[in-house]
């Protein structure tokens, strides 16, 4: 079967689409993967066929308008919209002339969230097989575990599915906007949000989170069926940094970092981060992202670049992320505490859930972040606190196998919901 997905966005929306298509690929299927041009390498070093999308993600994300969306809308619901609306519309005609030229060249296409409204149409005018992917739960739900912005995140309520309804509206503004530069290259009419919603509505779907954090919510009906996180295998063989081995060697650590998360306050956070570390007493390893941290501290602070969170997330006491989908399954994963920056999207979600299930500190927002929040984290982790809980749950998700399940899955030539219950095997899980 040859298989087209279509990702777009940063690493943390590549990644796990990667290890999806090696799994494909082990099982048999011919996969391609289109995306931003600077994940070219990423792509190809793990076997698989590639198709630049004509922009490279890491210059958008250091691009004004990507400093004023990652770095500076948390205070604001709105402000985050307009900046990320923004930002959408600098990308559409690269992205659309990537997509529309692989019309007809697939019998099963995966779109992401962001490409479900363009992928929709061009599997109707060439044909093909559609089936989206999340990376958090983006249908309604009565279940306030189950809904990005719950108005009763303790309870199930009517009231949490109407606010899942007028945020996925909302989204939608934002994701037609690219889903429509295609279709009016393939000679289609505009649609909108009312386009992506139909879209939403009549395709299938894969969470690709462990039914352990988000359990598979009775009013879904099975799609999205939840599968267990995508895990890129790494490099079995890594060898780090002499220096990072050495500063590992000499005593516990905990890990700050933001990710993809671009800011124009890289200096000033870098010392919030060394002072904190200093008033908890606790030595830290600072990853420098895409905001490109450093600290001037060399006693408690040690900055390093890329370093596989398979490898270095097991190694730490505890990990402060900005809340991506799969920089908090990696830490969740590894059994260790866990603190939530967040900065946008569906960040604040995946706070709230790591709080909620007593694997990490309540969250905090990243115009809030403060040297306090920050030391008592720290402390908090050289304490143990919460460590015993997020290894019981690491254990849990080390059992799961997301990537083989979703290959059942969209290997079954069948149309309709892609899973039963939407539950990842061993089966669904209890709420926290």
């Amino acid at each position: 079967m040859r298989v087209n997905i279509i990702a777009a966005g940063s690493r943390g929306d590549v990644q796990p689409m990667v290890a999806l298509g090696v799994g494909l690929q082990r099982a048999g299927h011919t996969v391609t993967i289109c995306a931003g041009d600077d994940f070219e390498g990423l792509v190809t070093g793990h076997g698989v066929g590639f198709v630049p999308a004509g922009l490279r993600i890491d210059e958008l994300i250091a691009s004004p308008l990507g400093v004023a969306w990652l770095g500076e809308s948390s205070r604001s619901p709105w402000h985050e919209l307009a900046a990320m609306r923004r930002l959408v519309r600098s990308t559409v005609q690269e992205y659309a002339g990537a997509w529309v030229p692989l019309v007809g060249s697939a019998d099963l296409w995966v779109s992401g969230f962001l490409t479900v409204h363009a992928v929709d149409a061009m599997v109707a005018v060439g044909g093909g097989r559609h089936v989206t992917t999340e990376f958090a739960p983006m249908r309604p739900s009565r279940e306030g575990w189950a809904g990005l912005q719950p108005r009763l995140p303790r309870r199930g309520s009517l009231v949490n599915r109407l606010a899942g309804q007028a945020l996925l509206h909302t989204v939608a503004s934002v994701v037609g906007i690219a889903g429509d530069e295609a279709r009016a290259e393939m000679g289609l009419a505009r649609t909108g949000r009312r386009g992506v919603l139909e879209a939403v509505r009549r395709t299938p779907a894969l969470l690709a989170a462990s039914p352990v954090v988000v359990p598979p919510a009775p009013d879904w009906k099975g799609n999205p069926a939840v599968t267990g996180y995508w895990f890129l295998d790494e490099d079995p063989g890594f060898v780090p940094d002499p220096r990072l081995a050495s500063w590992l060697a000499d005593g516990p650590t905990a890990y700050v970092g933001f990710g993809s998360m671009s800011t124009r306050e890289a200096r000033a956070l870098g010392e919030v981060v060394a002072r904190a570390a200093r008033a908890a007493e606790v030595r830290v390893v600072l990853h420098s992202g895409s905001a490109g941290l450093e600290s001037h501290d060399d006693e408690w602070v040690h900055a390093v670049g890329p370093v596989p969170h398979g490898w270095l997330f097991p190694r730490m006491a505890g990990v402060v992320h900005h809340g991506g989908a799969g920089t908090t399954g990696a830490a969740l994963r590894a059994g260790v505490p866990q603190a939530v920056v967040a900065h946008i999207g569906d960040q604040p979600y995946w706070g709230r859930r790591v709080w909620e299930l007593g694997v990490g500190a309540r969250p905090v927002r990243r115009h809030a972040l403060s040297q306090e929040w920050l030391t008592a984290v720290l402390r908090g982790f050289a304490r143990g606190e919460r460590r015993s809980r997020a290894a019981v749950v690491g254990a849990e998700i080390r059992r799961e196998d997301g990537v083989a399940r979703a290959v059942e899955l969209l290997s079954a030539r069948r149309s309709g919901p892609v899973g039963p219950a939407g539950a990842a095997r061993p089966g669904r899980r209890t709420p926290q």
